[in-house]
């Protein structure tokens, strides 16, 4: 050992080998102090949590970061004193005076530990603490080893190089764990306490910093006292520190903390959902949306309070939205009736699934026959009537809901009461691609198949849409005629607008659907369709009670609400009024209620447009009134259109006359035959009796067979009583006479030339023809499967 110590003396000696060791010894001092950061270590430091904010800055969701935490940045220049405080005192007292690493406290650990033969104390500092959550963020937890630490001091050392003091303390205030997935004191203050950093109090503010130590076991939200020892110290620490006097720590002693409550804010999930969906990566801190958190609460306590009367018909699921019409932003967004109701789908966001609208479709029919040159006096057929299909010889029946034909109705009266067979009998004049196309145009993107596949049922509902598409659609009248594309975030509303339809197509719906007198025939009054303001409403029930919907608006708002099953199990006597109409009901006060708390202003929902006028037309023609029209009613139509003067009713001799197209000659007779002794007005009321012309306009020498078409292929359905699986054979002659049916052969009637025959339908191939008084024959073939 001596030679060994004189050969290193020697050495020692000689100059050169002093100033290698010194250069090899600086050079580690500057490896360790200055050496290479890996940069993705510090992409930690600003992972933050995305906080969702209702359109008045309300919490509606708080996201977890990229780590899986709640995080809220602090600045190093915002640093709260007393939190700074209980932080060193609790951590690192001597913080503010080492390099990264301190001898004194590891020493001192290691002696508690040895005393205590086990670990009781670490002799981290705070800068090692950072170090540790960073290569924690970036790898996973890692085995607790002497290679390990040494990491860590490295790193430690290296921070301090880069970063002051302060900017090392902020890190950890928003690196360090504090219990149940919070990580940062700034969150840890709201989520425990409710205020800020900068309000903590000094025992509030010491409590906070003794959670990392073991954020697991000290559960404030659990048992809030297992953590009140460690308070106590750090305050008596604190106090040695002199960031406290005796009088501010008797009274941080005494001080009873008051804990918040352990849940988090989850309002509007399907739309939060939604919106962080879109957010990007990396998702900003703060997303402020369109949404009114007051109104959302209102949605919900709607639906809620409901239940009971959803349960009655076999619902379990509700979609609500509600579009702010001016602002083109959803301000309310229910997706499913009940978010964790797992067993029938809560999670489902119902507003963007696709389900058949049932009438819901038909004012779109209507709008577009308006800019092809109808209006709300024009008059369609409510008739038995078939359409042809895209399948040869297959033809389309349609049945109203009530299962009753009202003849001659005006559109107004058609619309407003939901007749089917009016509608259809427009979509197959309009022809099926135009009103796609038009639908298309008013942002309904699910029509994924061709024209004929839908055929005209397509205005009944046939096709599935989305509810918060359709709502959307609405709020086009609303606008008087220009769509807009909605918008979710507060702020950048979407100025893709595009007109559909001009200002007075929009002001003819939205004042036909508003007219409560209108739809009284079908819906009577005081209907969950009635306000105490002008509202804009219509309901659609689909296909075998599946779905239900109630749509409408205001000036302001556009609500729409579905009710139904996402299993697609059907509902129990239910339909758009009784279903979906008492919530939709109750939403539109809410949220009209939002933009004017007494209800006082009664405004137009669409302004009256320059190029329409009210005249008197006959309530049962749609043409200008002539003197002898017995109904007369006020009524919108174009603007300096050609005054026509009705060409039913005429004065005779006889008295009034009233000579009906051909194509109601059949209806109107059975109606007198049925003992219905007055004309059936387009509002349902009776009107005085007319005589019924023996001629008409136009008269044909040959008989002919109007139904059914040849060809044509009926099915019968099992689900319907048979009384409805009745074929009605007609035939039209140049002037009345009696007609001879006959089925294969057997003579099944004999009836008037004005109206129809009924004949039950069988399964088979089956011959049919008409003979009339003169001998003539008329002959078709049909289907029946």
């Amino acid at each position: 050992m001596k030679r060994l110590w004189v050969r290193i003396s020697a050495l020692t000696r000689r100059p050169r080998v002093i100033i290698a060791i010194a250069v090899l010894a600086i050079a580690a001092a500057v490896w360790l102090r200055c050496g290479p950061v890996d940069p993705k270590l510090l992409d930690a430091v600003d992972a933050t949590s995305t906080t969702v904010l209702d359109r008045h800055g309300v919490v509606l969701y708080e996201a977890l970061s990229d780590g899986g935490t709640r995080v809220e940045r602090m600045l190093p220049d915002a640093l709260p004193p007393t939190v700074v405080a209980a932080t060193i005192a609790a951590e690192d007292r001597r913080f503010w005076r080492h390099p990264g690493i301190d001898p004194f406290a590891i020493l001192r650990a290691m002696r508690h530990n040895i005393m205590e033969r086990h670990v009781v104390e670490g002799g981290s500092t705070i800068t090692q603490q950072v170090a540790k959550l960073l290569i924690q963020r970036r790898d996973g937890v890692q085995p607790r080893s002497v290679r390990a630490k040494l990491r860590e001091a490295i790193l430690a050392i290296r921070l301090e190089h880069r970063f002051d003091k302060r900017e090392l303390l902020a890190m950890y205030l928003n690196l360090a764990a504090y219990g149940n997935n919070i990580a940062g004191l700034a969150r840890a203050s709201r989520a425990y306490f409710g205020v800020t950093p900068g309000m903590l109090t000094p025992a509030q503010a010491a409590y906070l910093a003794g959670l990392p130590q073991r954020p697991a076991s000290f559960n404030p939200w659990r048992d809030p006292t297992l953590a009140m020892s460690r308070q106590r110290a750090i305050l008596r620490r604190m106090r040695g520190m002199d960031a406290l006097t005796d009088e501010q720590l008797a009274a941080a002693t005494n001080e009873r903390l008051a804990f918040r409550s352990g849940s988090s804010p989850f309002l509007a999930p399907h739309f939060v959902e939604m919106v962080l969906a879109d957010a990007g990566s990396p998702r900003p801190r703060t997303i402020t949306t369109t949404l009114d958190a007051e109104l959302q609460r209102d949605v919900e306590g709607i639906i809620d309070a409901q239940r009971p009367v959803l349960d009655a018909h076999g619902a379990a699921n509700v979609a609500v939205v509600v579009l702010d019409n001016r602002r083109g932003e959803w301000i309310a967004w229910e997706g499913s009736g009940d978010y964790f109701d797992a067993r029938h789908g809560g999670t489902i966001n119902g507003p963007v699934v696709p389900r058949q609208p049932g009438s819901a479709l038909k004012p779109f029919t209507y709008a577009l026959a308006f800019e092809q040159g109808g209006s709300p006096a024009t008059v369609l057929p409510d008739i038995p009537s078939a359409f042809p299909t895209a399948e040869e010889g297959v033809v389309y029946t349609p049945r109203n809901y009530d299962g009753r034909y009202r003849g001659p109705l005006l559109a107004r009266a058609a619309l407003a009461g939901s007749e089917n067979v009016p509608a259809v009998a427009l979509a197959s004049e309009l022809g099926v691609p135009t009103l796609i196309r038009f639908l298309a145009r008013a942002g309904l993107t699910t029509f994924d198949r061709n024209a004929a596949y839908y055929g005209v049922g397509v205005t009944l509902g046939n096709a599935e849409v989305r509810l918060d598409e359709l709502v959307a659609a609405y709020a086009a009248f609303a606008r008087g005629g220009v769509w807009r594309k909605p918008a979710v975030i507060a702020g950048n509303a979407s100025r893709e607008d595009r007109r559909i339809m001009s200002p007075r197509t929009a002001f003819w719906i939205t004042d036909i659907l508003s007219d409560d007198e209108a739809r009284a025939y079908a819906f009577g009054r005081g209907s969950a369709l009635e306000f105490p303001f002008p509202v804009a409403a219509k309901t659609g029930t689909s296909q075998a009670y599946h779905d239900n919907w109630t749509i409408g608006y205001t000036r302001d708002v556009t609500v729409g609400v579905w009710v139904g099953n996402f299993d697609r199990a059907p509902l129990r006597d239910s339909s758009g009024v009784t279903g979906a109409g008492p919530i939709f009901h109750a939403v539109m006060l809410a949220a009209e209620r939002r933009f004017d708390p007494s209800f006082s202003a009664h405004h137009d929902i669409v302004a009256v447009p320059a190029d329409t006028e009210r005249v008197a037309i006959c309530a049962l023609s749609g043409e200008r009134a002539n003197p002898w029209c017995p109904s007369r009613i006020r009524e919108w139509v174009p603007a300096g259109a050609d005054p026509v003067p009705c060409s039913w009713h005429h004065l005779s001799d006889a008295g009034l006359l009233t000579i009906w197209p051909p194509k109601y000659r059949a209806w109107i007779t059975a109606q007198v035959d049925s003992a219905i002794a007055a004309t059936v007005g387009p509002s349902g009321a009776h009107v005085a009796p007319a005589r019924v012309a023996a001629s008409v306009r136009s008269e044909k020498p040959l008989l002919e067979i109007a139904n059914p078409p040849a060809g044509a292929i009926y099915s019968i359905d099992p689900t319907l009583r048979p009384e409805f699986q009745a074929l009605p054979l007609r035939a039209t002659t140049g002037t009345p006479t009696t007609v001879t049916w006959m089925v294969d052969g057997r003579v099944v009637g004999t009836t008037s030339s004005e109206r129809a025959l009924s004949w039950p339908l069988k399964v088979g191939t089956h011959h049919i023809s008409a003979r009339d008084a003169a001998g003539r024959v008329a002959e078709t073939r049909v289907v029946v499967k």
